[in-house]
């Protein structure tokens, strides 16, 4: 992934990117159709301009993804739980952000609200804020941003990939943040025609499939059954080692990650193998763009892209008993520009789970 040229962009993109800096600004739009690269791209033409801008994330590796495509702006990259926490405490003058009863982490969202509404600020704390992947961030959120934070605000977001059961929907986040109608942006420049294709098949939002833009590379993306865990890292290892190009691998359980990482690092002595865990903390010692390989469980990888991407323990999100799990794998398998590969085993998938799946046509078999 790169920031594109200006002559790369479509008549859409660049009426986003010309929107103007003092405006609210709604984008939607699928995966693949710019939506990260536009923000970043937005968030440094503010700083450019003079403007004091913040661009806030979903998660801690989508963060250092920003920080990576863009390392000379002088923007602020966030997720929203670290920003919301320094604000607020700016704005109460050293309080700390009320939590939800018996949680240690969730925002009281209408206590943060009526706490700052008795004694307001009377500027904005930024210019601008600029918000990626809005659909999985709480509705109270934009309330607070439009109400307490920003001056103008600009949202992206995408409904049909959120992870959770508790996803803000577009018209939750537009009612919120007192947002315009969204811009839709409908083509699909990352994954090739096949991957995109096996995506679909998960795909059962509102918005039609998205128009791909890339030319077919006549490779489908497999079903592979693995007999062991170490049987995976070395089909991952050969991969890079006869492919090369930036590797996502996805796991379920954290456990697998660690097992995983411990046995491509023996194998590939000198490359590049991440493993990335919220408890550690380590998003900034990755190198997200260079070749090699990053393992990281299904929450995390949300807004990446990788060359080639292996879902592992597939055992374990088929059959999708529900819409979000189906939005989950919507969402994993528009990671990959490329090559796609689920992966399951020792054991074998049930009936149920086989018939989860796009058919052979789609879906190479092992």
């Amino acid at each position: 992934m790169r920031l594109p040229r200006w002559d790369e962009l479509i008549d859409k993109q660049i009426k986003i990117l010309e929107h103007p800096l003092n405006k609210p600004l709604f984008v939607a739009g699928p995966p693949g159709s710019g939506k990260t690269v536009l923000a970043i791209s937005r968030a440094r033409m503010q700083t450019d301009a003079g403007k004091s801008v913040a661009l806030v994330t979903f998660n801690r590796m989508l963060r250092r993804l920003a920080s990576a495509l863009d390392v000379a702006s002088g923007h602020l990259n966030s997720t929203m739980h670290s920003f919301v926490w320094r604000d607020y405490v700016r704005q109460t003058d050293g309080e700390e952000p009320i939590k939800k009863p018996g949680s240690s982490f969730d925002y009281d969202w209408p206590a943060i609200l009526a706490r700052l509404a008795k004694n307001p600020k009377q500027s904005s704390s930024w210019e601008n804020l600029i918000v990626d992947e809005g659909q999985d961030l709480p509705e109270g959120f934009f309330t607070y941003a439009s109400r307490h934070v920003a001056g103008a605000l600009t949202v992206f977001a995408d409904d049909d990939q959120a992870l959770g059961d508790r996803r803000t929907k577009l018209e939750q986040i537009q009612a919120a943040a007192n947002l315009p109608d969204p811009v839709l942006l409908m083509e699909n420049h990352r994954n090739c025609p096949e991957v995109a294709a096996v995506a679909e098949h998960f795909h059962e939002g509102r918005l039609p499939a998205a128009e791909v833009q890339r030319p077919p590379i006549s490779e489908k993306p497999r079903l592979l059954h693995s007999r062991s865990l170490q049987a995976t890292a070395e089909l991952i290892a050969r991969w890079l080692q006869t492919r090369g190009g930036s590797i996502g691998v996805v796991v379920d359980q954290n456990r697998t990650a660690d097992e995983l990482v411990a046995r491509l690092r023996a194998s590939l002595p000198g490359r590049r193998v991440d493993l990335y865990k919220s408890d550690l903390k380590n998003e900034d010692a990755i190198n997200i763009l260079d070749t090699g390989i990053t393992i990281l469980n299904k929450e995390s990888v949300k807004g990446q892209e990788f060359d080639a991407v292996f879902i592992v323990e597939l055992e374990r999100l088929i059959p999708c008993l529900s819409a979000q799990m189906r939005r989950v794998m919507y969402m994993l398998c528009t990671r990959a520009r490329d090559a796609l590969h689920l992966i399951y085993g020792p054991a074998t998938l049930s009936v149920a789970a086989l018939a989860a799946l796009p058919s052979p046509y789609l879906l190479e078999r092992e």
